[in-house]
């Protein structure tokens, strides 16, 4: 009679030792699949974190611009404003330098050229298809600008459609 129970038991184990053969199998499978998405997010946080690194740059390089003309406010004679860096554009999508169309009267021109191209070009080498859009409105000193900044870049890391790879940045820099 003994004999007959260990035979049963034998059958037993093997089938517990593939149940969690399986079972460890399923979770390295999760574990893997979940490892490909965190290398994926980080990818798309890494472009987010170079766009924010690029509005920043803009900023500077604006309010660059404006600190002769904040400094020299006390004069007796009013100075030139500073220019306004949205009036740089693409003609087309396929160029790779930005045209600056003149600056408003009472507005000064200089470098705002040579600035947003330098920046553009950053902004085209470190992010995959990238564009953006620079709009200004009034500021609170009367003759300064308040700018909204999107930068939009293709993201095709996400797995989305065409259409919903387009990710973008907005900041406001005032």
């Amino acid at each position: 009679m003994n004999t007959v129970r260990h035979l049963r038991q034998q059958g037993l184990s093997l089938i517990e030792v593939m149940l969690s053969v399986a079972i460890l199998g399923i979770g390295l499978l999760g574990l893997a699949g979940l490892q490909t998405r965190a290398v994926m997010m980080n990818q798309s946080a890494y472009y987010r974190s170079i766009a924010s690194d690029l509005a920043a740059n803009l900023a500077d390089r604006i309010r660059a611009s404006r600190t002769p003309f904040l400094a020299s406010s006390d004069a007796d004679t009013q100075p030139p404003l500073p220019p306004d860096f949205a009036r740089c554009s693409r003609a087309n999508p396929a160029d790779t330098n930005l045209t600056c169309t003149a600056q408003e009267a009472g507005h000064e021109s200089y470098l705002v050229s040579n600035e947003m191209n330098e920046w553009f070009g950053q902004v085209q080498s470190q992010l995959p298809a990238a564009s953006y859009t620079l709009q200004s409105m009034p500021g609170q000193s009367t003759g300064f600008y308040r700018y909204r900044l999107t930068i939009s870049w293709t993201d095709d890391r996400q797995g989305r459609t065409t259409a919903a790879k387009n990710t973008s940045f907005e900041t406001v820099i005032e």
